[in-house]
This record gives structure tokens, sequence and C-alpha cells, in this order.
């Protein structure tokens, strides 16, 4: 039954309900984030031309960057944790000459992943309890963004982290979905069995190794 139709249904998944665990950043930024884009990724395009036609053929999945807004409190420093974030990367300031290898150092993606730790991004009910998470896994940061002084506007201080990862692990297996699925690993998908459904209305079993929905009726 639809969820506009049942007053006792589980209500839609809403903008508003969510938090974000962001590791690097003083208590995981969870109550200061503004807002968090969620994964999507693009599949690049081949193309085969015969006569007047064009015949497409999918190719390389890269996921897009996710950019996640923090309000700046004065305590915690929403700048200062993300500087030196940064720093621990392997950022150094060429202001003191060269001393010791140190000095040398560069951004290095062990260094930066480990500066940023793993971030989460959760979606959560009218309860507060988690129905959706997304991982997003070996993520640095590749933008940083304050907004500016002013003497024309009353609105709080804001940072925006760009960040870049290999792939996102999505789950809802914590939900009350019908179609329940969990990417944990890369390249890999746990099955997650469904309940009897509908009559008459295609059901989904969460995706073997290869991490797809597949329609009842191919079972």
């Amino acid at each position: 039954m639809a969820f506009w139709t049942d007053g006792l249904a589980p209500e839609p998944k809403r903008q508003f309900r969510f938090k974000v665990n962001f590791p690097g950043m003083p208590d995981g930024g969870t109550w200061y984030a503004r807002s968090a884009t969620k994964p999507t990724f693009a599949v690049s395009q081949s193309e085969h031309k015969f006569l007047n036609h064009t015949f497409y053929y999918p190719g390389k999945v890269t996921w897009n960057t996710v950019t996640i807004s923090f309000a700046d409190p004065a305590n915690p420093d929403a700048t200062a944790g993300l500087l030196r974030m940064f720093t621990a990367s392997g950022y150094r300031v060429p202001d003191g000459g060269i001393i010791d290898h140190k000095d040398l150092q560069t951004l290095g993606k062990e260094n930066s992943t480990n500066a940023l730790g793993q971030v989460h991004i959760q979606g959560l009910n009218e309860e507060g309890k988690v129905i959706e998470e997304w991982i997003l896994n070996n993520a640095f940061v590749v933008g940083f963004t304050l907004n500016d002084y002013s003497y024309e506007g009353e609105d709080l201080s804001t940072v925006d982290c760009e960040l870049r990862f290999d792939w996102a692990s999505f789950d809802n297996s914590m939900s009350g979905a019908a179609n329940k699925f969990k990417i944990n690993t890369l390249g890999g998908a746990t099955d997650i069995p469904l309940g009897s459904n509908p009559a008459g209305t295609p059901g989904f079993s969460g995706g073997g190794i290869d991490g797809r929905f597949t329609d009842a009726s191919e079972t």
C-alpha cells in the first residue's frame, strides 16, 4: 500500500533527517553538519556507428565527489579542525626553509585517508534510528571553502569540505524496507532474504556477488 494512503505506513525518507560521522573533525562533525550530498556515480560510454545508427556500450564507473557543509562554531573550531587534518595529510607550508626530510613531505593517499577517517552519512527515521547508511571508502579532502566575512550579512559562518573517494558502500539492512540491500566490500554484496510479496507485485532479493537486484520472477 502506498505510504500516503495509510497513516500507519512508514514515512518516506526526509531530507532533514540525517547525521554524519566525520572522524577527522571534533565530535565527528555530527552536531554542526548542515548538509551532505549523497554519493553519485557516472558511467562512461563507448559508441559504435553503423550507417545512420549509433549503438552505445557502458564503460567504466567513476564515483563523483561529495560535499559536506558545516557550521563553523568557535568551539570546537571547524576551520582549525580541517586545517589540522590537511596538515596531517602531508601538506607543509614552505616558510622555514629545509631543515630535515619532514620539510620535504607532500600529500600522500595513506596519510590523507588516515587523517580523514571513514566518513559515514546516515539517513534517520522519525524515531532517530538509522535506516540507511553510506560509507565513503578511502576518502580524502580535495576542496575546502569558507564563506566570506560581510557587514551586510548575519548568517552563520560555514565550511564546505569536498571529498574524493574510491567507491561508496550502501546499507539499508537495518530498515524495514522490502528490498534490503547491502554492499559492504569492493565488488561484493550481502544476500538479504525477503519475505513473501503481495500478489502481482514484483519482489526483489538483495544482489548476489555482483550486487544487483534480482526480480523474483527470475528465481
